[in-house]
């Protein structure tokens, strides 16, 4: 997706200017799986906490404290995305987003079965679409980024333009290698939600609607962080 489309995008989603997406090299080898320690050396550092304009954590003790869960990144192409339209119930075959009774979750209006599964899944009829381990990959979450959007989100009609966003910060975040030996490729990357809630001192307000993700491998780390601004 080209700079200047993928930046349209992200206002009309009401993502700008808040989403930031930032890759940082650590002086030192990190331990990617250990999503406690990495978070708590990210989340203490006047350096990654200026880049992303969030709050400093004091200490990297009270750092650990944050809650911080594993995701999976297991997905390697787009096929993921096709349960959306099983039955056409969320998609249907043309792309179409079917639309749904206007419904106020925690701020952000929602008129579409797609989003409405994904912010409000517990009153959604079309909430088993995704298996609960589907919910685990990192790709998932970037989908519910793209979708859920701003307080002021202008929703796509069609899901393209959603699905080629996720597609593109996928690409971006994960470290993709070939198996040794040549048995096709494979993803180095581990993936943590931090602060599921959005209730730390990691965000200036509290919110459900809340990001952050981090995704490292051996040599990087990389952040996705957009905190909720609501609309009043």
């Amino acid at each position: 997706m080209g700079t200047k489309k993928a930046s349209e995008l992200l206002m009309k989603w009401n993502l700008a200017p808040d989403l930031k997406l930032v890759r940082f090299k650590p002086s030192k080898r990190v331990n990617a799986a250990n999503g406690k320690d990495m978070m708590a050396a990210l989340l203490s550092s006047p350096e990654v906490c200026g880049a992303l304009q969030t709050p400093i954590v004091p200490s990297q003790e009270q750092a650990a404290e944050i809650p911080v869960e594993a995701l999976a990144c297991t997905v390697l192409n787009m096929n993921f995305f096709d349960v959306l339209q099983e039955d056409n119930e969320v998609v249907t075959d043309n792309g179409s987003v079917r639309a749904c009774m206007d419904e106020i979750f925690e701020g952000i209006t929602v008129q579409d079965k797609l989003r409405e599964l994904l912010i409000n899944p517990d009153e959604s009829e079309n909430a088993g679409v995704f298996k609960e381990a589907d919910k685990k990959e990192l790709i998932y979450h970037l989908l519910k980024v793209v979708c859920v959007g701003g307080a002021m989100c202008q929703a796509e009609e069609h899901f393209g333009e959603w699905k080629d966003m996720t597609k593109a910060m996928y690409k971006d975040l994960v470290n993709v290698s070939k198996k040794a030996g040549g048995g096709g490729i494979e993803i180095k990357s581990h993936a943590f939600l931090v602060d599921k809630w959005g209730e730390s001192e990691v965000f200036k307000t509290k919110s459900i609607h809340n990001r952050f993700y981090v995704v490292a491998d051996a040599d990087y780390v990389n952040v996705l962080y957009k905190p909720f601004v609501n609309f009043w």
